[in-house]
């Protein structure tokens, strides 16, 4: 029997993710070469990049609003085309202002994805978990793919052709996007009643819960995917603190965890996920606890386990979020999620930067990853015991469509 050929908005969706990931992952690596370029200290040069974050978060709320009320189609297109001139601008940078802005761009125009793009995904999901797995892989994917592209092309062509290239590349996947996708279905008609209704009161909590644990995770994420080409080249001397060589190690480190991401999705359809986001979050805690002190090999394992557990909890989180957030809510509910848990977890990059320039080291910094993983495994305990597996989304049948 043959296998039903991919649904062209899933593989959108799926390439939105890599994109979005890869854009938001240049500039930590590509801050390696700008230390001399603009005569400011690490910390100074990544804190540039602040505004950027928050902006991905604060974006997400009105990008899933406008994905509910006007066009996902539209929105999706949006971001494919803002980032592109977004990135080519960035490139064009020529003082720490203009750098600051382009980055800022970029974050707002990358905020469009996880709310549109993950509701897509849950919309057309056969099986819920394995396909926000199989698409948070490619989420996965362009994290690794970020600090690569960034270290090879300003290896090759300079710093701005590190942002320049794939602002090119982004305007051409707009074109094809548009040409590919003339439509997309809206929330099925099919669903049961309740799920159409606002958040139910017996919900409310949990969602709340849910949005806290992963505030923890986006703090973990930002503050891991912002500082370890930096910890990689002052933690591994076999590197000789190559950029290339540093931003190669990370794009190796999230390339495998972009496949526990799949995990992450299968284990969400066949186990309770609050056992699974408490194992995560404890795991978190201990291999940051011990990466304070790591060095050379030490350093890459705690890397490599501490990258696959914060990946393999996206689609644990995003499947919580659609069991506690009824169908016609979930752009707005992936874009609550998205804009608490960016908004305040945007706070790891300035606290790096600041740790590493108060004490020259990333020991301290560790330290406070191992107290916020524990937060939320606290926060993880008050969700309550599932009773029954998660739910297994059908696929779609006949649904009125968004053609904008």
């Amino acid at each position: 029997m043959q296998r039903p050929r991919p649904h062209p908005v899933f593989v959108f969706s799926c390439v939105g993710h890599f994109v979005d990931h890869t854009f938001m992952l240049i500039y930590p690596t590509v801050v390696l070469a700008l230390e001399t370029e603009f005569g400011l200290s690490y910390g100074d040069l990544l804190t540039l990049s602040t505004p950027a974050f928050l902006l991905f978060g604060l974006g997400a709320l009105p990008a899933g609003w406008l994905s509910d009320r006007w066009s996902a189609r539209g929105m999706m297109a949006v971001m494919f085309f803002g980032l592109g001139a977004a990135a080519i601008l960035t490139g064009l940078a020529t003082s720490p202002l203009l750098l600051a802005m382009g980055l800022s761009a970029i974050g707002l125009f990358a905020s469009i994805y996880h709310p549109v793009g993950t509701a897509l995904i849950v919309r057309i999901a056969r099986r819920r978990g394995r396909d926000l797995g199989l698409n948070g892989i490619f989420g996965g994917l362009g994290i690794a793919a970020g600090p690569l592209i960034a270290g090879s092309l300003t290896a090759w062509l300079g710093w701005r052709a590190a942002f320049i290239v794939p602002g090119v590349v982004s305007l051409l996947l707009g074109v094809a996007f548009l040409r590919s996708v003339r439509e997309i279905a809206t929330a099925p008609p099919s669903e049961p009643a309740k799920r159409r209704q606002p958040l139910q009161n017996g919900h409310v909590l949990a969602f709340v819960i849910v949005v806290l644990a992963s505030i923890c995770v986006s703090f973990l994420f930002n503050a891991v995917s912002v500082t370890m080409p930096k910890v990689f080249a002052e933690r591994l001397p076999l590197l000789g603190g190559a950029v290339i060589g540093a931003g190669g190690l990370v794009a190796a480190i999230f390339f495998v965890g972009a496949f526990f991401q799949y995990l992450g999705g299968l284990l969400a359809d066949r186990f309770a996920m609050r056992k699974l986001l408490i194992l995560a979050l404890g795991g978190l805690a201990l291999l940051n606890f011990l990466a304070i002190d790591s060095r050379n090999w030490s350093m890459l394992a705690m890397a490599q386990g501490i990258a696959a557990l914060i990946l393999s909890l996206q689609p644990v989180v995003d499947s919580l979020v659609a069991r506690y957030a009824p169908a016609a809510w979930h752009g707005r509910a992936y874009g609550i999620r998205f804009l608490a848990s960016i908004l305040l977890g945007v706070a790891a990059v300035p606290i790096a930067g600041i740790l590493y320039d108060l004490t020259g080291d990333f020991a301290r910094l560790f330290t406070v990853l191992s107290a916020v993983a524990m937060a939320g495994v606290v926060f993880a305990l008050g969700l309550p015991r599932e009773e029954t597996r998660p739910q297994k989304p059908t696929g779609q049948t006949s649904q009125p469509t968004d053609s904008a």
